[in-house]
């Protein structure tokens, strides 16, 4: 409904951009002001502009082409239109200050502004694209004060990898060769392992094999995040979904040796706890509710730490108020587009980065992989290190 709701908009937004692209042409040239070109030109925009509906209804070889175009169209739309939009906002303010009316759209000036705008954004477009694809080793350092004999610990923090249309063998051969440089103790996916449709994934048995090939002293752990789910997606909306046990999910993290939690615990070397938590959206996607903060820890001995994985970094005062240490979290992105960014960092209380919340700590990552237009602007492609140490008791606790 949303996507039949907000379609108009997205139309508009097309017509826009195109009317102001044809304006610049015919700056440049009567012949490019004509039939002749206008019409082949329409033609080309509007395919570009319904390959987010092809990509969504179309079937086979056809239906993978124009969603991997679709995924790069609305980045490209997104950032010509903050362009247009500034070159508007300045017009419009230079007619307000002058008190005169401002310069026609046809006028020399807007042949210098118009190659500006399309310079801009392919330039925006293709480092966004090139970023995405550059895999980044952020460390972190934490302390959890509890009476544990244990040695300190260096587990891989991954999420957000969207295996599908947007990252295949090649992205992954560069998320595996970080995680294994780290020699981690413990190997963490924080969801989002899938980007909603399994069939979209080139070659899941090379990846899983090179998921399995990975080292660690305790293994790889996961839990399921909002896009490990076989649905249909269209323009963000979702159309059709199924359960989040899908089957062809479950079989390749078993492939991969990645042991997946769903609001389960589990005791590691006698030591400390490792807890995965069901998505917050379960309850929407397959009508299961996740367990409270509370209830995934009722039980478990406090004195020993507490490590909890958790998709969606929203119930981080829960979680600390429920004894956990530590939280490993994805799903922002960190908006993955400028200035998505700046918006994330005001709606969570952890966007991405280390938190400390009374005696929890709180990493959020990045993400390893993207969502939706293929491209990282102001963002960065991610892996995890972080080095866990254990101290005893501070202050008397």
């Amino acid at each position: 409904m949303g996507a039949v709701l907000l379609s108009p908009f997205y139309i508009l937004l097309n017509i826009y951009l195109f009317f102001r692209i044809s304006t610049w042409f015919a700056t440049l040239s009567p012949l490019l002001a004509g039939y002749p070109f206008i019409v082949p030109f329409l033609v080309c925009g509007t395919l570009f502009a319904l390959t987010p509906l092809f990509g969504a209804f179309g079937r086979g070889r056809f239906r993978t082409v124009t969603k991997r175009i679709s995924n790069y169209w609305l980045g490209i739309l997104m950032y010509a239109l903050i362009f247009l939009m500034i070159a508007d906002l300045g017009r419009l303010i230079d007619w307000l200050a002058n008190g005169r009316q401002a310069a026609s759209f046809r006028t020399p000036v807007w042949r210098i502004i118009g190659a500006a705008i399309i310079g801009a954004t392919a330039a925006v477009t293709l480092y966004g694209i090139c970023h995405a694809s550059c895999i980044k080793t952020v460390r972190y350092d934490t302390v959890i004060h509890k009476q544990c004999s244990h040695p300190p610990i260096r587990i891989a923090l991954v999420a957000d990898l969207h295996l599908g249309w947007n990252a295949g063998v090649r992205q992954m051969q560069k998320v595996c060769a970080a995680i294994s440089r780290m020699k981690p103790d413990l190997v963490v996916f924080a969801g989002d392992i899938f980007d909603n449709e399994f069939d979209s994934i080139e070659r899941p048995d090379e990846i899983a094999a090179m998921i399995r090939s990975i080292r660690s002293t305790y293994g790889s752990y996961a839990c399921w995040g909002n896009h490990d789910v076989e649905e249909l997606i269209f323009a963000g909306f979702t159309f059709k979904h199924s359960k989040t046990d899908n089957l062809q999910m479950c079989r390749f993290l078993e492939k991969a040796d990645i042991r997946l939690l769903e609001d389960e615990t589990i005791l590691i070397d006698g030591a400390f706890y490792l807890s995965g938590r069901l998505d917050a959206s379960s309850k929407e996607k397959s009508g299961v509710v996740r367990l409270t903060p509370d209830e995934l820890t009722s039980g478990l001995d406090h004195t020993k730490p507490i490590l909890v994985i958790d998709h969606q970094p929203s119930e981080l005062r829960e979680l600390a108020d429920a004894g956990v240490d530590l939280a490993l979290s994805g799903h922002t992105h960190d908006g993955q587009l400028f200035p998505g960014n700046l918006t994330t960092r005001i709606g969570w209380m952890n966007s991405r980065g280390k938190l400390v919340l009374d005696n929890m700590t709180s990493i959020v990552t990045s993400g390893a992989g993207v969502w939706g237009p293929a491209m990282r602007v102001g963002t960065d492609s991610e892996v995890v290190e972080i080095t866990v140490r254990f101290e005893g008791l501070r202050g008397g606790r």
